[in-house]
């Protein structure tokens, strides 16, 4: 089983624990650097490359969209001393609350339009400038703890989840980075956006003039009372009742945090799934409490999903670089 870490390579400047602090102190401000590998088992995640044997259909597919922010980062000590991470808001894609990862490498220029992440690259593909794969930011440790987890929170904070997305800070603005994570949960965000194209494409059994070209994986907030239009004539939000934002905590064993990187595994998110069959609702699991595609992907995930309790998430884990 793998651990549940979901996000942190760290590196510090080239020195352990130690930094720019004072030598009379065992405190030190060190620059983090946390690197993120997306892949489908042994695949890398690329657009216009296709993944084979996805899922209980053996499906092969090619990647539309590969997406999520991450927030409240921290190391987390032997002795369960939490240490925050503080971004660095100068940083593409992220700000001082929240970073937002991009895997999707590849742009398809046809004169005046482009669509990043075409289904297949041509000569005309260039990279795509909002790629991001790492976040930045800088911790204060003690060169005397003992750092052996790393923790983080998938999805977007309840008070950045439910604000005017045009004048949002970047990452979190649409149009802008966050086009096309964004939907009208509370006027809220997609936390995840994993989407992708199956050979032969998605049917559903019950229903024979039914198709998709996607089957698609978003992870966001639900049930929630008060609509993009109540919070336009200044109704307040309200907690929703599925959150859904799921608290990852990895454990370094024995990788050095300094050696350590995050891999996000899309095989084991779909491994319980057909990604070539859809049984009701949206294509894929967007977080619907009734959404039949959603109860393997929400125990994926390390989330509780109808009557089934939370279990140990199978999504990220460490590596060593």
């Amino acid at each position: 089983m793998k651990y549940a870490l979901s996000a942190l390579a760290l590196i510090s400047s080239g020195l352990l624990l130690s930094g720019c602090g004072s030598s009379s102190s065992s405190e030190s401000s060190v620059d983090i650097s946390i690197p993120f590998i997306a892949v489908a088992g042994s695949e890398p995640i690329e657009c216009g490359e296709t993944i084979t044997g996805l899922g209980l259909g053996n499906t092969d597919a090619k990647i539309a969209d590969f997406r999520l922010f991450v927030h409240d980062i921290k190391l987390i000590t032997d002795q369960d001393i939490e240490i925050p991470v503080s971004l660095d808001a100068n940083q593409h894609s992220q700000n001082s609350d929240i970073a937002l990862l991009d895997f999707r490498d590849k742009v398809e220029v046809d004169g005046d339009t482009s669509e990043v992440c075409a289904e297949n690259n041509t000569l005309n593909s260039a990279a795509n400038p909002n790629f991001n794969d790492t976040i930045e930011g800088t911790v204060t440790v003690d060169s005397t703890y003992t750092i052996s987890h790393i923790q983080f929170t998938l999805g977007v904070p309840f008070n950045l989840n439910h604000q005017d997305q045009s004048g949002a800070i970047e990452p979190l603005r649409n149009p802008g980075l966050a086009t096309g994570m964004h939907w009208n949960w509370q006027n809220g965000y997609k936390f995840t956006a994993f989407d992708v194209r199956p050979v032969g494409g998605v049917s559903r059994p019950s229903d024979n003039a039914w198709s998709s070209a996607k089957w698609n994986i978003h992870l966001g907030s639900t049930g929630c009372t008060v609509g993009t239009s109540d919070l336009g004539n200044g109704v307040d939000p309200e907690t929703c009742p599925a959150p859904n934002r799921p608290v990852v905590t990895l454990p370094l064993g024995a990788i050095n945090w300094n050696e350590a990187a995050i891999e996000i595994d899309y095989s084991e998110l779909v491994s319980m799934s057909n990604i070539a069959e859809d049984n009701g609702n949206a294509p894929g699991c967007m977080s619907g409490g009734t959404d039949p595609e959603c109860e393997e992907i929400f125990e994926r995930f390390g989330l509780p999903w109808g009557n089934n309790d939370a279990e140990e998430q199978e999504v990220f884990s460490v590596i060593e670089r």
